[in-house]
């Protein structure tokens, strides 16, 4: 997918001692790689695809195996039902098969359609369709109506 996150950095709202306000949280949040990365992806879902920022939670807990893990960021339905969950990752980190594994982990437990998998510099978007028993990557992310 051809976006480059890091070019919506100077929309986000920055503090004192290397913090930004997180829309989400609603509370200042540390300026960690991954965390600018999930701030930016944030921004551009709710400024460029029009997804509502009540449907996005960040950094809750969700059991994998039996164990406590905590995903990035996750996009309900109206319905309630996990819709769009969102992996992030530093600039530095390559978006490789490990990446997609993690995601897909966090995904057994939650069942969301489609994955979106993010260092900031490179995005990839997938659609889980389970009819076909298959992953589909996308071409780019769609709009929120479009789910």
């Amino acid at each position: 997918m051809n976006i480059n996150l890091l070019d919506f950095r100077d929309q986000l709202d920055f503090r004192a001692n290397k913090k930004l306000f997180d829309p989400i949280r609603k509370k200042e949040v540390v300026v960690t790689p991954e965390e600018l990365v999930r701030q930016l992806v944030i921004k551009y879902l709710i400024t460029i695809k029009d997804y509502p920022i009540n449907s996005i939670s960040v950094e809750k807990q969700v059991v994998v195996n039996g164990r406590l893990k905590r995903f990035d960021a996750l996009i309900y339905a109206k319905t309630g039902m996990p819709l769009v969950l969102i992996e992030c990752k530093a600039p530095s980190v390559r978006l490789d098969g490990a990446v997609f594994f993690q995601a897909s982990q966090y995904n057994l437990a939650l069942q969301a359609d489609y994955l979106i998998m993010t260092n900031g510099v490179t995005t990839q978007c997938a659609f889980i369709d389970r009819e076909e028993q298959r992953v589909k990557f996308l071409d780019e992310m769609p709009n929120f109506k479009e789910l």
